[in-house]
């Protein structure tokens, strides 16, 4: 199982380290676009009498129109960057698994001395794995895009204006809608979900793979049919779980200190009842996503 992680990281990380130095490269190109360059804004009111704002770089001439444009085609790259550095990370996740396990790379996978399960693993850990350090990247070059000195002693003086007693409630209400029972229950949903998410794709491209043409489109066929029907189920279940759950009283009105807080704990006590009752549909459908996957590679997948 090392083995496998250990290649399977080896074998992803040339394609994700050219898609992260874009990120960070269009992120510092686009920070210097923000900050380091005068902006002009413009207000003008058009004939119906509404506000027009335009923006453009200080100054006039032929050079600074040039550089307006570049720095439009810089800040446009950065969004579509950070919007598509997702999408990449799905596209490789789906290539991996199918050109991997299910094309001609799979007569050599199926041949090493691990079970079908270990080779489900490994590529659920680490495209899961690298799903995390994309969405963390994404965070990463839209701070240092927006970061800036101004900007956090605007924010400091913005948060300096809020007297402690409110600080004080604002914590204690922090406190009771996310309780230190609820952290853990969160962390494990997000690590099962992201989990059970990628045993599905899997378990719909292992379908998909059964049938003699048309594969793509009869795995994403299955795919909307496995998510249609979880989804039901996912629906009666947590009809059946909501009776359980802590309730939210009807009877405040929220007039006094007392009131909000007791309306926020009880917040609390619901969405932890919430999450839990997501935790438990989420294990099952990874359990499920994992033997349905291991059940048809071991059983239907045909390499020829």
């Amino acid at each position: 199982m090392n083995k496998l992680l250990k290649y399977e990281f080896r074998a992803t990380l040339r394609l994700y380290l050219p898609l992260y130095l874009v990120m960070l490269g269009f992120a510092v190109l686009g920070r210097f676009s923000l900050w380091g360059v005068p902006w002009k804004v413009t207000v003008q009111e058009d004939l119906a009498g509404w506000t027009n704002l335009s923006i453009s770089v200080a100054g006039t001439g032929v050079g600074n129109e040039v550089l307006a444009i570049l720095l439009n085609i810089v800040l446009t790259g950065n969004v579509l960057v950070l919007l598509g550095a997702m999408v990449v990370h799905f596209i490789i996740t789906l290539q991996r698994f199918w050109k991997n396990l299910m094309g001609d790379e799979g007569y050599l996978m199926f041949t090493l001395p691990v079970s079908t399960g270990e080779l489900l693993w490994s590529k659920a850990i680490c495209a899961f794995v690298w799903g995390v350090v994309t969405a963390l990247m994404v965070l990463l070059s839209v701070l240092v895009l927006a970061w800036h000195p101004q900007l956090v002693q605007a924010v400091k003086q913005e948060l300096s204006t809020i007297a402690p007693e409110e600080w004080q409630l604002i914590l204690q209400m922090l406190h009771n809608v996310l309780p230190p029972v609820m952290w853990p229950i969160l962390v494990a949903e997000a690590v099962i979900s992201g989990m059970g998410g990628l045993f599905l794709l899997y378990s719909a491209m292992a379908i998909g793979h059964t049938v003699k043409n048309h594969k793509v489109l009869a795995s994403v066929g299955a795919y909307g049919i496995i998510s249609m029907v979880l989804g039901t189920a996912a629906s009666l279940l947590m009809n059946l779980l909501l009776p359980l759950m802590a309730g939210i009283p009807q009877d405040i009105q929220l007039n006094s200190l007392s009131e909000l807080l007791l309306f926020s704990y009880q917040i609390g006590r619901f969405m932890t009842g919430i999450w839990l009752g997501a935790l438990v549909i989420d294990l099952l459908s990874a359990i499920g996503g994992f033997l349905l996957a291991r059940h048809l590679l071991n059983t239907q997948l045909n390499l020829e």
